[in-house]
């Protein structure tokens, strides 16, 4: 489970260089939607994580259900935090907080997808089915 830790160090990451990458870019560096649309992805990312963390020790079945309803849950908490956010104008500029959210949000599905990935196959496989009774005669 150590590689949990990768989703939040690709954000902050990920944030940190956004800062000064827009500096240069506009004039301004928009600490403040950076700092809300990380705030929001990390959440999320880390929200969707619980789910692998519940079926850490479960069957490659039960982890790879797990995995998806990890992803599902990050897509569906950035996108309704990210509306309230929006919504309830945290933010001065939108435009730009809604294009760093959906960078962000990429980013972090990224190394969610390969953390997860990691898990599954790590998990241990289902026992192959046992074979009932044979017919006689049967090959």
């Amino acid at each position: 489970m150590k590689n949990l830790a990768w989703v939040g160090i690709s954000i902050v990451l990920t944030a940190a260089a956004a800062v000064p990458i827009l500096r240069a870019a506009t004039g301004r560096g928009y600490e403040r939607e950076v700092v809300a649309a990380g705030v929001i992805v990390l959440v999320a990312g880390e929200l969707s994580l619980l789910p692998l963390v519940l079926a850490r020790r479960a069957r490659m079945v039960a982890v790879f259900q797990a995995a998806m309803l990890g992803t599902v849950a990050h897509l569906f908490l950035t996108f309704a935090m990210g509306a309230a956010a929006y919504a309830l104008r945290l933010v001065a500029d939108r435009q730009l907080f809604l294009f760093l959210l959906m960078g962000l949000y990429w980013v972090s599905l990224i190394f969610l997808v390969i953390v997860m990935t990691k898990a599954v196959r790590r998990a241990e496989p289902e026992p192959a089915p046992s074979a009932g009774p044979r017919a006689p005669g049967a090959p």
